[in-house]
């Protein structure tokens, strides 16, 4: 096992803001310095050797098994990895058989995985809920269409968790046609319209709700009751959500009918950034999307409604956005977050985009987002609901998608934010290159109470993966251990840690494990492959200890 230190905040003051207005137009009550308690981070390379290599994956947990399924994925060679950047940004860039087509669980203590393909998965579905061979979805299954089957076999898609045993899988990229693919070895022969057409990629417009322990069992071998099965699956599709490269939340108070009936659920969720993506073009969304998430007219369908865009323009929709929202961001770090509000004494959910790629320009000037948005749907400040945060900088450090994690620590009302490797290496980008991958950390901190909202970097972490000549963290996860204590908002818990329960008659914690994602074997690599980069299976421990 492989260890490596890293020091935050030793001594390190932030200075509040004093006279600034909360939600309900009054001060805050906070009128002095805070010192940012002290912390030191533990990062141990984990010596497993049958975790899958995947990347830009959907990912869940039920116990101590992991749900992976999606994404993208070695197979006999090293064509995971960075999609090729000089390539056609379809099967040459994102090549067919490095999609994952397995869904996978993994037990990390027994260093166990079993699986189940997706096809398999897919036939026993249709056998045990098509017992109307004319219902919408087993005329889906039927055809093979897109917008059901690309669930399953995507890169990239949105993925969210409840408290009540589901997740939730929204877009993702990926070929139009992956059976075609897969029955046709000479596809590259094939140069009608019609078979250029099966050829492209598309960002898909599905929204997923799948019963996470159900699925594990299914990828152990096991067999499902009929109440596993009707509950196992369901899904709809959205014009408006056609995404990939963002992150999707679930707003909490929102499960109106669950506790009633598992099978009525009616649920908030918010999908943040992304585009939509296609072999020759690509559409920002330029907005986040409030949606609801209710069961639908049959056993395995959802009705999807989506509100209004939360956005700085007017129509987001509209091509001329992407040359001016501040929202025209992708792939990068965007996080569970929340404010005080002092009307209602009570914290209230928000997210926030730290970075992000890429600002309006040419190819050739691929420059990424170094400051902030704050979104916070219950509440509009200047009639608006987010708050843009120029004094933040994040200085080229960690733009792209990385493991992560949120803590709050009440004592001093800051909320700490920590990223780990991934793409940004603090320096601005050659012409027509991303910036290079790094193993440099960023620790983020911002007080709840403070308003106007802002963040303040506390420290810039080198190394965070130990004494490594390759780059990891790119497109990987971070999933929470047991020890960590979820922070509660309207009895349910958040994806933010409660620091201070964590860490009650404890020094060191274990918070999680970073898994999967990107690793580089240089900080340009410009593709996949050997000595260029390839999807992978490495787990690192995270372990917080309180000074």
């Amino acid at each position: 096992m492989k260890k490596m230190y890293l020091f935050f905040t030793a001594g390190l003051v932030l200075l509040l803001c004093t006279a600034c207005p909360g939600p309900d137009n009054h001060n805050s009550g906070n009128n002095s310095d805070v010192t940012v308690q002290s912390y030191k981070v533990s990062i141990d390379s984990l010596s497993i050797t049958n975790a899958p290599a995947l990347q830009s994956f959907a990912h869940a947990t039920s116990g101590a098994d992991w749900l992976l399924f999606a994404g993208r994925t070695n197979r006999e060679e090293k064509v995971g990895g960075l999609h090729n950047l000089d390539a056609n940004y379809g099967d040459r860039s994102f090549i067919p058989k490095s999609f994952n087509q397995n869904i996978f669980a993994y037990n990390l203590a027994e260093d166990k995985v079993s699986s189940i393909n997706y096809t398999k998965f897919l036939e026993d579905l249709k056998s045990n809920l098509c017992k109307d061979p004319s219902s919408e979805m087993c005329q889906s299954l039927s055809k093979g269409d897109y917008d059901f089957t690309s669930i399953f076999v995507n890169s990239n898609p949105l993925v969210a968790q409840d408290d009540h045993g589901y997740m939730y899988v929204v877009g993702g990229f990926g070929p139009k046609s992956f059976k075609y693919f897969e029955e046709t070895p000479n596809w590259k022969k094939d140069t009608t319209k019609a078979d250029k057409n099966k050829q492209e990629y598309i960002t898909y417009n599905q929204v997923a709700r799948l019963h996470i322990e159900s699925m594990i069992k299914l990828a152990k071998g096991q067999t499902l009751t009929d109440d596993e099965w009707s509950k196992v699956f369901r899904y709809g599709t959205s014009t408006s959500l056609i995404s990939t490269g963002a992150e999707v939340f679930v707003k909490k108070g929102s499960f109106s009918n669950i506790h009633k009936l598992q099978d009525s659920t009616n649920i908030t969720l918010y999908a943040a950034g992304g585009h939509n993506f296609t072999s020759n073009s690509q559409k920002y969304l330029d907005a986040v999307y409030p949606f609801t998430v209710v069961s639908g007219r049959s056993s395995t369908l959802l009705d999807i409604n989506v509100s209004a865009p939360i956005s700085d323009v007017s129509d987001p929709t509209d091509p001329s956005s992407d040359d001016l929202s501040i929202f025209r961001r992708r792939d990068g770090p965007v996080v569970p977050s929340m404010y005080y509000n002092k009307t209602y004494d009570q914290m209230e959910q928000s997210l926030t985009f730290y970075g992000g790629v890429f600002k309006p320009g040419s190819d050739n000037d691929l420059q990424a987002w170094n400051d902030a948005i704050y979104v916070h749907p219950d509440w509009a400040t200047e009639s608006k609901l987010y708050t843009y945060d120029t004094t933040y900088n994040q200085k080229n450090h960690n733009v792209y998608a990385c493991g992560n994690f949120v803590g709050y620590d009440k004592d001093t009302k800051l909320l700490h934010t920590f990223l780990f490797g991934g793409i940004g290496d603090g320096e601005i980008a050659p012409p027509g290159h991303l910036s290079g991958f790094t193993n440099t950390g960023l620790h983020i901190a911002m007080n709840v109470e403070q308003k106007p909202m802002q963040s303040k970097i506390v420290d810039t972490l080198k190394n965070v993966y130990g004494s490594t000549p390759n780059f990891y963290g790119a497109e990987s996860i971070l999933i929470k251990s047991s020890s960590s204590i979820a922070y509660k908002m309207n009895s349910e818990n958040t994806e933010i840690i409660d620091l201070n329960s964590t860490f009650n008659g404890t020094k060191e914690v274990v918070i999680g494990h970073i898994y999967g994602g990107i690793e580089a074997y240089q900080a340009n690599p410009g593709t996949y492959g050997s000595g260029n980069s390839a999807a992978s299976n490495k787990v690192w421990q995270v372990t917080l200890t309180k000074e």
